[in-house]
């Protein structure tokens, strides 16, 4: 007969208990996409504030199925490096998006700080652009010197993530949603002779972590592949 103990049943309910805050991530963003719930439970609450704080309690779970996995490796060791790897990559995932939501990023980028290209199928979301930024705060919001057709700008716009909500033969409109949560940007590309501008801007109020900026880099790179 075996003399080997069994492993104590504390040991994988603590292991368990690692996984439930990207558990609740995923629970929350498929409430959001699927369930219609808002952004302020989905994302601020169930998100921020419940999986945020799971995750710290995960941490403490994890080095303590560490501590008893000491007292017998061969059985227990597995426990413990999945629990310290779920529980580690849910923290320093969390830290690492606080950190870069915590930038001063910009969410209304634009090629044009001049004159910034107007919306008019979306008019109504962005009547203006007080708080529009360009190069200095976003490298990428570089104007493509050159005229671009209609269909090319329809182009980079759908080939971005932006389906076109809008295309005339100068200006062409699109909307974004993001794939987590559904932030939604808008972005419209104006072509003038010798010139074409992007510009892109969020409609939530929150820190985006510089999405904007990244979304706008994409359109302005899929125009230059066109040209």
């Amino acid at each position: 007969m075996s003399s080997r103990k069994p492993v104590p049943p504390l040991i994988p309910w603590l292991t368990a208990l690692t996984a439930l805050p990207p558990v609740l991530v995923v629970a929350a963003v498929a409430a959001r996409q699927f369930g219609g719930v808002s952004l302020e439970f989905a994302y601020d609450l169930l998100t921020w504030t419940v999986a945020r704080g799971f995750g710290w309690l995960a941490l403490a779970a994890a080095l303590a199925v560490g501590v008893l996995a000491l007292r017998d490796l061969p059985r227990r060791g597995v426990f413990a490096v999945i629990a310290l790897a779920l529980a580690g990559g849910s923290v320093g995932v969390f830290q690492f998006q606080a950190h870069r939501l915590a930038q001063p990023t910009p969410r209304d980028v634009s090629t044009n700080l001049s004159e910034p290209p107007r919306f008019n199928a979306l008019a109504d979301l962005h009547p203006g652009a007080a708080n529009v930024q360009g190069a200095a705060a976003c490298p990428a919001a570089q104007a493509v010197p050159s005229q671009m057709l209609a269909q090319q700008a329809v182009s980079a716009l759908v080939d971005a993530g932006f389906p076109v909500v809008r295309a005339a033969t100068f200006e062409v409109e699109g909307v974004h949603e993001g794939a987590w949560f559904g932030f939604p940007y808008d972005a419209v590309v104006r072509i003038r002779p010798g010139r074409t501008d992007v510009r892109v801007v969020a409609r939530d109020p929150r820190p985006d972590g510089g999405a904007a900026c990244r979304l706008t880099a994409k359109i302005v790179r899929n125009l230059a592949a066109e040209r």
